[in-house]
């Protein structure tokens, strides 16, 4: 199997399922939303991004790390797992005792503090599991990953569809997504055992010291990461209350969902991207341009289309009681391409052990988001976060082109940019124009934007010998008769 099949055998086994599990949080999202109003959901986004903040620290990079480490040298791998569970164990106990004193030293509700504690245990579980998910990555046994995805996000449908039925309260909702993490725990560690049936739990302190420094700068990225995307959580909650942590939730949920695409496109690259870095530095920069081109051809439209179409969405999906949510989705949408961008110029500077690169950018995107959300908030709201988003992703991204440009190599931006815009263009033309049932007019302005990168000829001859060992024979010939059949209209 070669590369390019390689990656699109762990991209397509994680999307089928990702697909699946998407829908299903999607919907869980949106019934749990529409039941507990913006109050409750409030509250629960809230804790959910305070157990993101601090789940960093119960992870400190060990699990990038080992992923990184065992793709080149599987070797290591009894010695790493080994040391690393006992050091997670201890690191759990130290970040969940942190959390219980932090959130004690605000004036928060009791119901507010309980389900504080309940998705904390829930941070626990998924912080051992992380640490799997690094060892089934680096041996690219995706499938695994993939069936833990669907278990987490089945039960925490069927969990929220029982609390709804029932009439429960916000705790229920912490508590379900605390049983479906230990599901999540319990399964990879099966596997875990049958997949790698001899280990044993090694405390070697001077081991343990050397892999924390080595894991340090990916565990200082991540820290900067998550704070700068999950602050603004935080401080509306602590400056504006839950109410307006609703509503901005609302819209940031969307971008979650759509966060999914680049962190299962990168997570099936990455240890083919840790391999090249040793063994071709020429395959090291093709891999980064197509990526680059990729992610921006398929993230613009889907900020211009939500923009458009996003009273619509919010309606459908929140109803009414999420009207303020609208504006924050128009702004919010327009980070997405940066967030694309941003997740593969980290996958790229942790594969080519430049992650200090992107410690320092990291580093002044979180002060950035930190400071102009603390002027912001107080007089903009859950407004003002979404426009700092935006322009932090921007701030992000401009840093790390530089970076590469330097480190691998410069992308002509011109030759890749400029045709998705145009055909950007005028699919949102199509989109303000036309009126016709909401479904359909997404299928139109879909095919239609395609067929635009077609007709643009955005795809260059190795594009589609990319294109024709991906895609099966009997869809090769419809996608051929689709663009035979805009080339005569055009």
């Amino acid at each position: 199997m070669n590369t390019v099949q390689r990656i699109a055998k762990n991209t397509g086994i994680l999307f089928s399922a990702q697909i699946i599990a998407c829908i299903l949080g999607f919907f869980y999202s949106i019934y749990m939303a529409r039941y507990l109003g913006p109050v409750g959901f409030g509250v629960l986004s809230f804790a959910i991004a305070l157990i993101l903040i601090f789940g960093v620290f119960g992870d400190l990079g060990l699990s990038t790390l080992l992923t990184r480490e065992l793709s080149k040298d599987k070797s290591l791998e009894e010695k790493y797992i080994g040391n690393f569970i006992p050091i997670k164990i201890i690191l759990s106990i130290l970040t969940y005792s942190l959390l219980v004193l932090f959130i004690n030293l605000f004036g928060y509700s009791s119901q507010t503090l309980n389900v504080v504690y309940i998705i904390g245990l829930s941070m626990v579980a998924n912080g051992f599991s992380q640490l799997f998910y690094g060892l089934f990555q680096s041996y690219e046994k995706m499938e695994y990953q993939s069936i833990t995805l669907l278990i987490n996000n089945t039960l925490i449908f069927l969990g929220v569809i029982y609390g709804i039925s029932h009439g429960f309260n916000v705790s229920w909702f912490a508590f379900v997504y605390f049983i479906a993490g230990l599901a999540v725990l319990i399964f990879s560690l099966i596997i875990f055992i049958w997949r790698y049936n001899s280990f044993k739990l090694e405390i070697h302190f001077s081991y343990w010291k050397k892999s924390l420094i080595l894991a340090l700068p990916l565990s200082i990225l991540l820290i900067f990461s998550v704070l700068t995307s999950r602050v603004d959580t935080v401080l509306l909650e602590l400056l504006k209350g839950s109410t307006a942590v609703g509503w901005y939730s609302a819209s940031y949920r969307m971008l979650d969902f759509l966060m999914y695409i680049p962190t299962l496109y990168t997570g099936a690259i990455f240890p083919v991207l840790s391999n090249f870095h040793v063994s071709s530095s020429e395959s090291l920069k093709v891999m980064y341009e197509k990526s680059f081109k990729y992610l921006f051809i398929f993230s613009l439209p889907i900020s211009a289309a939500i923009t458009i179409l996003a009273q619509h969405i919010i309606l459908i999906l929140y109803q009414n009681s999420y009207y303020q949510s609208i504006l924050s989705l128009q702004i919010l949408i327009w980070s997405i391409p940066f967030l694309f961008l941003m997740s593969m110029f980290g996958t790229m500077f942790v594969s080519i052990n430049k992650a200090y690169a992107m410690v320092k950018i990291t580093f002044i995107s979180m002060i950035f988001n930190i400071i102009l959300n603390l002027i912001f908030i107080p007089s903009y709201s859950y407004i003002g976060a979404a426009i700092i988003t935006v322009f932090t992703g921007i701030l992000g991204s401009v840093i790390s082109f530089y970076y590469l440009s330097r480190f691998i190599y410069k992308i002509q931006l011109r030759s890749v940019i400029i045709k998705p815009i145009l055909a950007t263009m005028i699919m949102s033309l199509f989109l303000l124009l036309v009126h016709i049932n909401f479904l359909l007019l997404i299928i139109i302005a879909t095919i239609l934007y395609l067929g635009l990168l077609m007709v643009f000829k955005t795809f260059e001859k190795d594009d589609y010998d990319i294109f024709e060992r991906l895609v099966p024979n009997s869809m090769r010939i419809y996608l051929i008769k689709i663009y035979n059949f805009y080339i005569l209209i055009f």
